[in-house]
């Protein structure tokens, strides 16, 4: 290793520049042990021959530098009139002056033109401040020409500066004393135009520039630079003073106690203890932006809850990625998983046994623990597909739902969903509806969030008397200094430093534990840095680490918050044991945390610590780089799925389609990797809308379908895909449908065929009203199998073009169809589509006068009642609306009742609004018309489906016929 004489740290042995303080380092001589130049030939002591150092490998980052170029006024043509020995003799005082300048703010000068000087500040190393210093450095070139021309009268130096700051490839370990180029990028190329179109000794900086240091130097706005090369002209100003330093915020959570957030921490526990008291749900939202300390309160709510022995509840905790609003129902996937104590790591079977155990220590009805198993299995990987029951959202909401309540009537459930405003929208439905549908168990639904949250959810929590949102304020002055206090107990810290940090802290807990543990870390000198952003402070923690850590950092960054041994080895291509060295490193520098217990057997899981020093890593990866570590990354998830793909399909979607992004963005093969992306975004698609989430289904088939071979046999049925998820999701879809019904019938595929044709049926009747259309497609599958064997499409068929006629009040079509489904689907034991196909028939025969009808309602609420049909409100509603017609109005209400209980189950809102309109026929029949009309209001208060028109249209006739009995009885 070589040992840094500056700080002393141990870099590699072929390393140029000191990884922690930026020293530029020698070699020792084999003989005497001098210390020598990296490219001198010989000991300058004892002049032993030294070993040519081993040429280091180009290592490239991605980082954000601001970028200073200065060029003297005039000064070519006066270098024209001059001899060069002259010319030379005028510059090397203004070279030397201008570099020291620059270097005494942390800047790096990458190369003289002439007359002109380029210098970064950001490269090598990065520092917290670095817009500041480079505009405090411009400040300083140009006071150091005043001088050296007070000095020198005859000079008469003037000079033009440009300040940029962007994003930029920088080659680590470039020389630039030997000529080579550090950065590259188009924040280069802007300085330079910035700095011919700023007036003679001004200075213009860009607005990334101007936005950083506003707070700490006086600007006005300029004339915007019309550059070559930019299609739009650039914004900029003009510097016109220093102000006094206010500093800004700084970053991280540490090891001291909790400060200042004691009354939200109580708001917490009573959250919970009135959950308990009132045995009633409650949402509790904690709001802040990063660094507030939401994650901190979790976790002193939970070791206050840990520590009580009175206190005896389930807690169970769930995060969402930071991947977008596609990883469907992440964070409720990884809660289900460790209830039911399920690893990454375990089989289907396994995992399968796992869940069915847990459901049934909590369901003991045998029909309701299916129920639940069902629905549930989609969110650790199990099951799916177009047919499959857990496809219905509502149905699965109310199945989650019904679980969590059952955990619930045995103690007291803690659940909690970490940084929402990275769920998908399917989650944060699903959220609502637990809240708002739960009752009777003492049930708390805490969640973290950003800001963010609400420009999605603007009215998140509002409205629910069993909401509360805790939004997070910075700490006051004098608990931001017992925190400080705290933090720096025992480390040799100036007054005038705490003081600074105090100021600059601005009240953000990890802002000022970020920077106090700076302080501790070795560094050049005890400068205290003034840092603009969080990315500024964790770009500059992770340039402190050696070159194995920060790139271990990097590589883990790919992998994702949440990452384990194992997937850092296969990405790093380094041994299990060296990975495992090296994180439990930076876990003692507070970069990564341990966790204590791994959703993958045998493997060691780490978390990082903050996601921002996760996003700060991963931004500065090469995409070349990129585009193979998530190559690599997918290759480990797919290999750890086994037969449970679709649970990770999200995630190797993730992984691959970015490996294929950057590998095209720098012009690299990308093998075959398209075709990997194209079946893991098939699986996730199919997983989404297993799960009901149809939104990140429609955006999954979407872009599968975009890189889809046309002449794939696969593709057809991954139209019907996108075309069910696109109606479920929007009401739409009849193009993509039309396409796939002609394909599948191309192909053969008579039954998806007729699939597609029943969901066209679908399209045009709700979201169209086109009922000839609608018809016209439900004939044609009716007509596509006709001469096929019974098959559960061929019964979907005839069902759905059954109830279309009873619909229409066509009875006697209605009956004829209705009866083929019914022998069809007891043939094939298909239960659910017995008891809808039963219910039409009923009605359908009751409509024609024959009172047998009866029989088949009766025949299809048992159904549908002994087996969990989500047909049970629909049955029911049938059953009780004949019952109605016929004079038996109380065992119509009765009915009325059971149904509106099943549509809660269920989660159906459409059966649950339509029920409700018939809760106003029964005041109304009762003679209570107050609350008839009460009841009419809630409906038309609520937003329906495509059907609301006709329930609107029922509270007006009831309205009506009120006005009219009040009338008579004046």
């Amino acid at each position: 290793m070589s040992e840094c004489a500056t700080c002393g740290f141990a870099n590699r042995p072929t390393a140029l520049y000191c990884g922690s303080c930026g020293t530029r380092l020698g070699r020792a001589c084999p003989s005497c042990g001098a210390t020598a130049e990296p490219d001198f030939a010989y000991c300058t002591v004892c002049g032993t021959a030294l070993a040519e150092a081993a040429e280091p490998a180009i290592v490239e980052e991605r980082k954000v530098v601001t970028v200073l170029f200065a060029d003297l006024v005039g000064f070519t043509g006066r270098a024209e009139q001059l001899d060069p020995e002259d010319v030379r003799r005028l510059l090397a005082p203004y070279h030397a002056r201008v570099k020291a300048e620059l270097e005494s703010f942390g800047g790096t000068v990458e190369k003289f033109i002439g007359d002109a000087i380029v210098a970064l500040f950001g490269a090598p190393l990065s520092h917290e401040d670095d817009p500041e210093r480079a505009v405090r450095g411009a400040v300083a070139v140009r006071e150091a020409l005043a001088e050296l021309n007070a000095a020198d009268p005859t000079l008469g130096l003037r000079v033009r500066i440009g300040v940029t700051t962007g994003e930029a490839v920088i080659a680590v370990g470039a020389r630039p004393s030997e000529g080579e180029g550090m950065a590259t990028g188009d924040v280069v190329n802007t300085c330079s135009r910035l700095q011919t179109a700023a007036p003679v000794d001004g200075i213009l900086v860009d607005e990334a520039t101007y936005r950083a240091t506003e707070s700490v130097v006086e600007y006005r706005e300029a004339e915007p630079v019309r550059a070559k090369g930019k299609a739009q002209p650039v914004p900029v100003w003009e510097l016109v003073a220093l102000r006094t330093r206010l500093g800004v915020d700084i970053a991280f959570r540490g090891g001291a106690g909790l400060v200042g957030r004691a009354d939200e921490l109580r708001l917490l526990r009573d959250a919970l203890a009135r959950a308990e008291r009132e045995r009633s749900p409650q949402l509790v939202t904690l709001v802040g932006a990063p660094g507030l300390g939401k994650s901190r309160l979790l976790y002193e709510l939970y070791a206050a809850l840990d520590e009580d022995p009175a206190v005896f509840v389930y807690w169970r905790q769930g995060r969402s990625l930071p991947y977008g609003d596609g990883v469907s129902f992440w964070a409720l996937g990884e809660i289900v998983k460790a209830q039911a104590g399920i690893l990454e790591s375990d089989a289907a079977e396994d995992a399968a046994g796992k869940l069915a155990a847990a459901v049934a220590a909590v369901l003991l009805d045998d029909a309701e623990a299916h129920w639940v198993t069902e629905h549930l299995s989609p969110l650790i990987g199990i099951g799916g597909g177009l047919a499959s029951p857990a496809g219905r959202r509502p149905e699965g909401f109310a199945a989650w739902r019904r679980f969590f309540e059952a955990l619930s009537e045995q103690r007291p459930l803690v659940l909690v969903f970490e940084d929402l405003h990275w769920a998908d929208e399917a989650l944060l439905d699903f959220v609502d509806h637990l809240v708002d549908w739960s009752s009777g168990v003492p049930l708390l639904v805490l969640c973290t969030a950003r800001p963010e949250l609400f420009e999605r959810r603007t009215g998140w929590g509002g409205g629910k008397r069993n909401a509360l949102t805790i939004s997070l304020s910075p700490l006051s002055d004098d608990d931001t200094a017992r925190l400080l206090t705290a933090l720096l107990a025992g480390k040799s810290v100036a007054g005038a430093e705490t003081g600074d940090l105090l100021a600059h802290a601005a009240g953000n807990p990890l802002y000022a534990e970020e920077y106090a543990r700076m302080l501790a870390d070795p560094g050049p000198g005890r400068e205290l840095p003034l840092p603009d952003t969080v990315q500024g402070i964790i770009a500059a923690r992770l340039d402190t680490l050696p070159a194995d850590e920060k790139a271990l950092v990097g590589e883990a960054a790919v992998v994702g918050k949440v990452f384990w041994v194992g997937a850092l080895a296969a990405v790093a291509g380094q041994p299990a044991a060296e990975v495992e060295e090296g994180l439990l490193r930076l876990e003692r520098k507070e970069f990564v945390r341990r966790e204590r217990r791994s959703s993958v057997a045998g493997e060691t899981a780490f978390v990082f610590r903050h996601v921002l020093v996760r996003d700060v890593a991963y931004g500065q990866i090469p995409r070349r780089r990129r585009a193979e570590l998530h190559r690599l990354a997918a290759e480990w998830v797919e290999s750890l799925a086994g037969d449970r793909s679709e649970d990770v399909a999200d995630l190797l979607a993730h992984h691959y389609l970015s490996a294929v992004e950057y590998a095209r963005a720098v012009r690299q093969s990308v093998g075959d990797l398209p075709e990997r992306a194209r079946r893991a975004l098939h699986d996730a698609g199919e997983r989404a809308l297993a799960l009901g989430s149809y939104t990140a289904a429609v955006r999954f088939f979407r872009e599968a379908l975009a890189s889809w071979p046309q002449d794939d046999p696969v593709r057809p049925r991954l139209l019907l895909r996108y075309g069910q998820a696109l109606f479920r999701a929007e009401e739409e879809g009849a193009d993509v449908l039309s396409e796939a019904a002609a394909e599948l019938l191309d192909a053969g595929e008579l039954e998806l065929a007729a699939e597609a044709e029943v969901l066209l049926g679908d399209v045009m009747l709700i979201a169209r009203g086109q009922r000839d259309e609608a018809v016209r497609h439900f004939e044609h599958a009716v007509e596509l199998l006709a001469e096929q064997p019974p098959s559960a499409p061929k019964a979907r068929a005839l069902a759905s073009r059954a109830h279309f006629h009873l619909a229409s009040d066509e009875a006697e079509e209605a009956v004829a169809c209705a009866r083929a489904a019914v022998r069809l689907a007891e043939e094939l034991s298909l239960d659910e589509l017995r008891a809808h196909a039963l219910s039409t028939l009923g009605f359908a025969r009751v409509m024609t006068g024959d009172l047998e009808g009866l029989a088949d309602l009766r025949e299809s609420v048992d159904l549908a009642a002994r087996t969990s049909s989500p047909q049970a409100p629909r049955a029911y509603n049938n059953l009780a609306s004949v019952r109605a017609d016929l004079g038996d109005l109380e065992e119509a209400f009765g009915l009325y009742e059971e149904g509106r209980r099943a549509a809660a189950r269920f989660g159906d809102g459409l059966a649950l609004r339509w029920l409700e309109v018939e809760r106003m026929y029964e005041h109304y029949w009762r003679g209570e018309w107050d609350s008839a009309l009460a009841v009419g209001a809630g409906v038309l208060g609520t937003t329906g489906g495509p059907a609301a028109v006709v329930h609107d249209a029922d509270v007006s006739l009831v309205r009506g016929k009120i006005a009219l009995a009040r009338e008579g009885a004046e």
